[in-house]
């Protein structure tokens, strides 16, 4: 049984979400996946996702009285299992707003997360995210919006089945440098909130990035959620140094 402290590692708020999504060739995607996870197919269908959200309310628990400040985030995803057939998420990227964030991710979790600007804008039902990457190369860009309306439901619920096969994900895998197999964590939330929305738009260069073709056309679905309080456990191989059952 792992430590409360373990199972509880992180805790955090996810609010203004919005999630972008794409149907996308499966033999080009599994390319850019580990060799230890396969992609999780929606009847036959592959598919990833942009993700822009703010994080808030960040706190270890191992030092829960030390506050960290809200931050911004962009990810390009896509949706994988293990050979245990557990099912999850697989981050291409992470750009963050928070070089303490992006260095924490990468040494405890292995977790592709980059230093970025990022801005979220609200404007009438439009909501929005930009975000452009720090990088001694071209700099990496990406912007997606939609139209949420002023409402935090609207007459267009996520409900269907590939609604929950997008968004109700509550583990991911990441792989450590000098690592050989790709490791998990758990995240645990209420089901997600969500509603369909309209008009949404994406350019950029994030799937160029991570060797995958740039979407050419408007995502197939989109959606909206307001937020949620989220926990995250400990990285897999912290729970190996403690000598804890590690978490399923």
């Amino acid at each position: 049984m792992a430590h409360p402290l373990l199972r509880n590692f992180l805790t955090q708020r996810w609010e203004d979400l919005l999630l972008l999504h794409w149907p996308v060739d499966a033999e080009e995607l599994s390319k850019t996946l580990p060799d230890d996870l396969e992609l999780d197919l929606f009847e036959g269908q592959a598919w990833a996702s942009v993700v822009g959200f703010r994080l808030s309310e960040l706190r270890f628990s191992p030092i829960p009285w030390i506050p960290w400040s809200d931050f911004l985030e962009v990810n390009l995803r896509t949706y994988a299992r293990d050979r245990e057939g557990r099912r999850g998420v697989w981050f291409h990227s992470l750009d963050s707003t928070d070089p303490g964030a992006v260095l924490g991710a990468r040494i405890l979790y292995g977790l592709e997360y980059l230093n970025s600007r990022i801005s979220m804008e609200r404007k009438g039902p439009t909501l929005g995210y930009r975000s452009t990457r720090r990088t001694l190369r071209s700099p990496v860009k990406a912007s997606i919006k939609a139209t949420i309306g002023n409402r935090k439901k609207n007459e267009f619920p996520a409900s269907s089945p590939l609604d929950e096969f997008l968004l109700e994900r509550y583990r991911f895998w990441a792989r450590r440098k000098l690592t050989k197999s790709s490791s998990s964590a758990l995240v645990m939330h209420s089901p997600y909130d969500a509603c369909r929305v309209e008009e949404a738009h994406y350019e950029g260069g994030l799937f160029e990035a991570c060797g995958m073709r740039e979407p050419s056309t408007k995502p197939n679905l989109a959606h909206y959620c307001s937020g949620f309080p989220v926990k995250a456990s400990a990285p897999s191989w912290l729970f190996g140094i403690l000598g804890q059952v590690n978490h399923r």
